[in-house]
């Protein structure tokens, strides 16, 4: 896998791509909690795109969404979590997440789970994408 000194982070709360931020490392574990250095990364269309169809093929919610930036094939993703860590994620971004986890579980407890993540109501949850060709719909 040919990728610069670093990975993405995109933190997708209920349909969206919040945050996310750049994990750079002089080796390939890029993890913030073994020494990988955070710094924010914009949230693009592409990113969000591909993020948010990763998370609603494992079911939606709260998700981490680790992706790879491979310099032929585009953006990649590398796994779904849904136990993140996030401490080292705030600062950089700007975002509360934390309190953006509590409002999405307050719009289940309202709304249920489909709005909750925006799907219109009875819709199948989860549809395949292909990890290697990137998001599509």
């Amino acid at each position: 896998m040919r990728k610069p000194l670093r990975d993405i982070r995109a933190f997708v709360v209920g349909g969206e791509t919040i945050c996310a931020i750049y994990r750079d490392s002089q080796h390939w574990i890029t993890n913030t909690a073994r020494g990988g250095k955070a710094s924010n990364c914009p949230v693009t269309p592409e990113l969000n795109d591909i993020c948010v169809a990763a998370a609603r093929a494992v079911g939606g919610g709260v998700v981490a969404i680790d992706v790879f930036e491979d310099p032929e094939r585009g953006l990649l993703i590398n796994e779904v979590n849904y136990t993140m860590e996030f401490r080292n994620s705030i600062a950089p971004t700007g975002v509360n997440i934390p309190a953006k986890y509590v409002d999405f579980a307050l719009k289940v407890a309202r709304d249920g789970w489909d709005a909750a993540n925006g799907w219109p109501e009875g819709q199948h949850r989860a549809h395949t994408i292909s990890l290697t060709a990137g998001a599509s719909e």
